[in-house]
């Protein structure tokens, strides 16, 4: 299978390649390219949410072939200042790191789903934060539910394309900025990958949004 991958380069994405590299061609989308040896092919695009083409036409130019899934590991998470605190720029700029990304991300797998005579799936990774108002992490709470909602009309309006979203119901593991105190249990990035293998490998088995939890997977 190829996979054209999103936040290739954060702990997520890069993770996700290393456990799904072995068994699958992956193509990550990146702002610049790896300082060291990546676990995926990068395709540079520094512009890929602004220039949605651009990822099209590097890829036409590549030898990678057809995509036939596409993961989204877009944005991150911080604690920071309430929201309204934080002002409305730091707003903006969230919503440009966040929702914009997995915007434009549904567009070139739809753009895709129609060039390359085949139907894609495409997953989007979310988190806890789209479900629960997580203090400090207002943002992130906003634009998580958002993306939730953005995948499921993605759905409801494409017949070319499978989207489908795996929320992580707690921290991932392997991650600094996690505060674990209090024995808080993590999800492996191991689990993710075979969470997401399972979605995109069978997603006519799963919901659009599907959650995991800590000690289990999307398949089990």
């Amino acid at each position: 299978m190829h996979i054209l991958l999103f936040g290739a380069s954060g702990h997520v994405g890069t993770g996700i390649a290393q456990h799904l590299g072995p068994d699958h061609s992956i193509t990550g989308v990146v702002r610049r390219p790896p300082d060291a040896d990546a676990p995926y092919q990068p395709l540079v695009v520094p512009a890929w949410v602004d220039e949605p083409d651009e990822v099209i036409t590097a890829l036409a130019a590549s030898e990678a072939g057809p995509v036939d899934a596409v993961i989204a590991a877009v944005g991150g998470w911080y604690i920071d200042a309430p929201v309204l605190e934080r002002g409305l720029a730091k707003f903006d700029t969230d919503y440009d790191a966040y929702l914009r990304g997995h915007f434009t991300a549904c567009a070139i797998t739809q753009q895709l789903s129609t060039k390359n005579d085949r139907r894609p799936v495409h997953l989007a990774l979310n988190g806890v934060a789209s479900v629960e108002a997580l203090s400090g992490s207002g943002a992130i709470s906003v634009f998580g539910a958002a993306q939730k909602m953005l995948i499921e009309v993605a759905a409801a309006e494409t017949p070319t394309v499978d989207y489908r979203e795996l929320r992580v119901m707690a921290p991932i593991g392997g991650d600094d900025r996690n505060d674990l105190s209090g024995g808080v249990e993590t999800v492996g990035l191991a689990e993710v990958a075979a969470s997401a293998s399972a979605i995109l490998t069978s997603p006519d088995r799963f919901d659009v949004s599907t959650e995991i939890h800590a000690g289990g997977t999307a398949a089990d």
